[in-house]
């Protein structure tokens, strides 16, 4: 799932943004702003909100073998997650951290409905990806990208995009591919030249889901590595320093 909206001004050119290296410690941070992004009022309660959205972020780290989180001025504000093929897990402790998320929600009526609903959704986003063939021909996946708020129009978007691309090139990534719905702004990934790949639109579906339907519509989106790289203004192969750490004073605008 991504969600990326990042236009600077001038009065926030000063802010340094700093990217480096997830680590398990920033889980409950990433948690937090995924809630704050995709929480649904069909949740029913604040507590089960915040457990459907540690199981979306943990389910995603069950997959992920790069991950960037984005700092402004020393605080959290964004995060990319990358599962790139042939290599190892970043977080070997993430399955069990699911499962025990998964005991929690089934502990009551309302836990055991939104878990159920989001097994559904988990189901229909794999039949999309199966429809778009993208596990075959693309080489990664963008599995979660999502920028605070709070950093809009900073150059965190952006950054955290360029950084992303650079992680993937210096992993040979030829094709990289992401997951994205009508919650978010699709339109952005038109704009930067990614293909729609796969599509399901809600409103075309006859069939009736248990526990309500899902109304958002899902969009598989790719792109040949080497034409991101070129949008962005970025050569192939740019290397990371020792640290894996970069920094940039705000000034990019997409």
């Amino acid at each position: 799932m991504s969600e990326m909206q990042d236009q600077q001004t001038p009065t926030q050119q000063a802010s340094q943004v700093t990217i480096r290296p997830m680590t398990w410690a920033d889980v409950d941070q990433v948690v937090e702003e995924f809630n704050n992004t995709w929480s649904s009022k069909d949740s029913g309660e604040a507590q089960i909100s915040l457990l459907n959205a540690r199981h979306f972020v943990l389910r995603y780290l069950t997959e992920t073998t790069n991950a960037r989180v984005a700092e402004l001025d020393g605080k959290f504000m964004g995060v990319a997650l990358m599962r790139v093929q042939g290599q190892p897990l970043l977080f070997s402790q993430a399955q069990a951290e699911l499962d025990m998320v998964d005991r929690r929600l089934s502990d009551s009526v309302l836990g055991r409905k939104n878990l159920r609903r989001i097994t559904i959704w988990h189901g229909l986003e794999d039949g999309v990806e199966a429809q778009s063939k993208e596990a075959d021909a693309s080489q990664a996946e963008l599995k979660l990208f999502v920028v605070s708020q709070a950093a809009r129009g900073r150059g965190v978007g952006g950054k955290l995009w360029r950084d992303m691309l650079s992680q993937l090139d210096s992993k040979g990534v030829q094709r990289f591919f992401l997951h994205t719905d009508s919650a978010c702004d699709v339109s952005y990934y038109d704009h930067i030249g990614m293909e729609r790949v796969a599509a399901r639109i809600a409103a075309d579906q006859a069939e009736s889901i248990q526990d309500g339907n899902f109304y958002d519509d899902i969009f598989i989106y790719a792109a040949p590595l080497s034409q991101q790289l070129q949008r962005w203004g970025m050569g192939a192969n740019q290397q990371e320093s020792a640290s894996g750490e970069s920094t940039e004073s705000g000034g990019d605008k997409q």
